[in-house]
C-alpha cells in the first residue's frame, strides 16, 4: 500500500464518520424525529383499519354461525339452541386468538356487524389456554339446560291456551243449541238398585 492509498483511507474514513454523525446530530436535536418510544408508557397511535383483537357483542350476535363457517383457520367456535321465541340463543362463543391469523372475513361476513377488531394486540400468558377468550361466562351446558326449561314452560303455557280455548268454543258451541249441549254433555251413570 502506497502513502497515496493510505491518504486516501484516512480522508474516507473521516468523511463516512463525519456523515454518519451527521444524521445522529439531526435525530438527535431534532424533537420532531421521534424514533424511540418508552414503550409501555408510551404507545404509536394506531392505524385507522388496524385488525387487532377480535370482539363479539353478543347482545347483538344473532348465532347465525357466518363467522365459523369462514374462517380458514377455524378458530372460532360457537353453541348455539333454539330458544322458547324460536330464536337461537347464544350458549359458548369462543375464539382462539393464538391461532387467529387476523384476516377479517369474519367480521366482513358477520350480518349484525356484532364482530369486530379492536385495537388490543397484547396477551402474553403462559399458556395456549389463556388465549382463547370466552365471551360467555356461564357454562354451556347451563345455559343449554335454562333455555330448555323455558321451552318447555312456553309449550306448557300455549298447551293451556289451547285447552281453555277449546273449551271456551264448547261452551259457546253447547250455548247457542241446547241439544248439542245435552249431546256432548257425559251421561251420568245409572245407579245401581241393591
Amino acid at each position: 500500500m502506497g502513502l497515496k492509498a493510505y491518504l486516501n483511507d484516512i480522508v474516507e474514513a473521516v468523511v463516512t464518520t463525519a456523515k454518519g454523525m451527521r444524521i445522529t446530530a439531526r435525530y438527535g436535536v431534532d424533537p420532531k424525529e421521534e424514533v424511540t418510544l418508552q414503550y409501555p408508557e408510551e404507545r404509536w397511535e394506531i392505524p385507522q383499519g388496524y385488525r387487532g383483537f377480535l370482539h363479539n357483542d353478543i347482545k347483538t350476535c344473532i348465532s347465525c354461525s357466518m363467522c365459523v363457517k369462514v374462517c380458514p383457520v377455524d378458530c372460532i367456535s360457537l353453541e348455539a339452541v333454539r330458544g322458547a321465541d324460536k330464536k337461537m340463543v347464544l350458549a359458548s362463543y369462543d375464539i382462539n386468538i393464538g391461532r387467529c391469523m387476523y384476516c377479517g372475513l369474519c367480521v366482513e361476513v358477520c350480518p349484525p356487524k356484532s364482530l369486530k377488531h379492536t385495537a388490543g394486540y397484547e396477551m402474553a400468558s403462559e399458556t395456549r389456554g389463556e388465549l382463547i377468550l370466552h365471551f360467555i361466562a356461564e357454562d354451556a351446558a347451563e345455559v343449554k339446560a335454562r333455555v330448555a326449561r323455558q321451552v318447555a314452560e312456553a309449550a306448557a303455557k300455549a298447551e293451556a291456551a289451547k285447552a281453555v280455548d277449546l273449551s271456551a268454543e264448547a261452551a259457546k258451541a253447547g250455548g247457542d243449541d241446547p241439544k248439542a249441549a245435552k249431546a256432548e254433555a257425559p251421561k251420568a251413570a245409572p245407579e245401581k238398585k241393591e
